[in-house]
């Protein structure tokens, strides 16, 4: 149906950050006539986000599993299994995340999704941001663009998962997550298997790759059937399949965006650079967003990475770009020479000034001494046929 109003605000893509803003906004009873346009059609159970917090938080209706213990281990047998004290890693799943976003949408009069609809242009115009779609266009006084990007980065993070189900207990603790486990690095980078254990017999497990290059898929699936020979699971149940490539550390460019339009999660910032999570980030984000329109400021994008976190990210990335035989090494040494907390405090961006410095202290001098100064020469545009 073609668009013959006007409205406040347009959120493009009505994915995790979309859709985090546009529950946020309805929440607080927001007058502010807000629509969502997003491409899919439907919603289905294709993602998951995991997190580290205590037992109870303001997210647990979200959460529908968590672990006290998590675990790195090599493929050459060196294992290190850590925990922190009343800290859990916490499990949502994407498709309880979606329903239970559109439900508080879906109690606003004056926020509404629109799935179908393809953006094919944004422009400034005298009295705002004209958005126009395959349905027609709409003018709204702000934009915030949350889909991805396509831009250069120093390493990808590539991962094929899939949820299987099988009639015997799994092969392993379920009582733990194997945060990074069978770690074998090689020139070609580091690929590693990501186990959630969801129940005696259910899991979610996925084969994960860090190289400079974004991976097929193709060739991602067969690295994940392969793991699940090699567990003995090969003829389990696939319940359903998960997919990424997320980039990993992205050189400083100047947007060139539409005056009235910020962009915000995967391609705004969302990611941390050297570990690939963004839910929280993308929280706390639509959280000061929502804020901000709320008091009848404009929105806001992610904010800039804190320096030192920064260039800890930029170095440590770096490193594994230029010593990719070496990384499961780096990994290890984190896992087993760093105490747990400070280690989580690092990956959850609460990380003090003691926290990196037994980071640095954890990891071989020479190699991040080297990687001081910034190499602009190593970030690689990613191609689409990994997508």
């Amino acid at each position: 149906m073609p668009f013959d109003y006007d409205v406040d605000l347009v959120i493009l893509g009505a994915g995790c950050a979309g859709l985090s803003l546009a529950s946020k906004l309805a929440d607080a009873g927001s007058p502010l006539r807000v629509v969502a346009l997003e491409a899919r059609s439907e919603y289905v159970d294709d993602r998951s986000w995991c997190f580290w917090r205590p037992e109870h938080h303001d997210l647990s209706h979200l959460v529908s599993k968590s672990w006290s213990s998590w675990t790195f281990a090599g493929a050459d047998g060196r294992t290190s299994t850590r925990s922190v004290s009343g800290l859990y890693y916490h499990y949502v799943r994407g498709s309880d995340f979606y329903a239970d976003a559109l439900r508080r949408v879906a109690a606003s009069t004056s926020i509404s999704i629109r799935p179908g609809v393809q953006v094919t242009a944004v422009e400034q115009v005298p009295n705002g941001v004209r958005v126009e779609t395959d349905s027609g266009a709409v003018i709204a006084r702000w934009v915030v663009d949350t889909r991805p990007q396509v831009l250069p980065a120093m390493l990808y993070q590539c991962f094929a998962g899939t949820e299987i189900e099988v009639d015997a207990p799994l092969p392993f603790d379920v009582d733990e997550v194997g945060l990074m486990t069978g770690m074998r690095s090689g020139v070609d980078g580091l690929g590693f298997t990501y186990i959630l254990p969801l129940s005696r017999t259910r899991a979610v497990i996925e084969w994960t790759r860090f190289s400079a290059v974004p991976l097929p898929h193709a060739e991602m699936v067969a690295r994940l059937d392969a793991v699940l020979a090699n567990l003995g699971l090969g003829s389990a149940r696939v319940l359903r399949h998960e997919r990424g490539v997320l980039p990993m550390g992205r050189p400083d460019v100047v947007s060139d965006q539409v005056p009235g339009v910020v962009r915000a999660g995967m391609g705004g910032g969302a990611l941390r650079p050297t570990s690939g999570y963004a839910f929280l980030r993308i929280q706390a984000w639509a959280e000061r967003c929502a804020q901000q329109l709320q008091e009848g400021r404009a929105p806001i994008g992610h904010p800039a990475e804190p320096w030192d976190r920064r260039e800890m990210d930029r170095i440590f990335l770096q490193a594994v770009r230029a010593h990719p035989e070496k990384t499961a090494d780096y990994f290890l040494a984190l896992a087993s020479r760093v105490p747990p907390e400070r280690l989580v405090r690092f990956l959850s961006d609460q990380a003090t000034p003691g926290d990196y410095a037994r980071i640095i202290a954890s990891l071989p001098l020479l190699p991040f001494l080297a990687q001081l100064p910034r190499r602009p020469e190593l970030f690689h545009a990613a191609g689409q046929q990994a997508l």
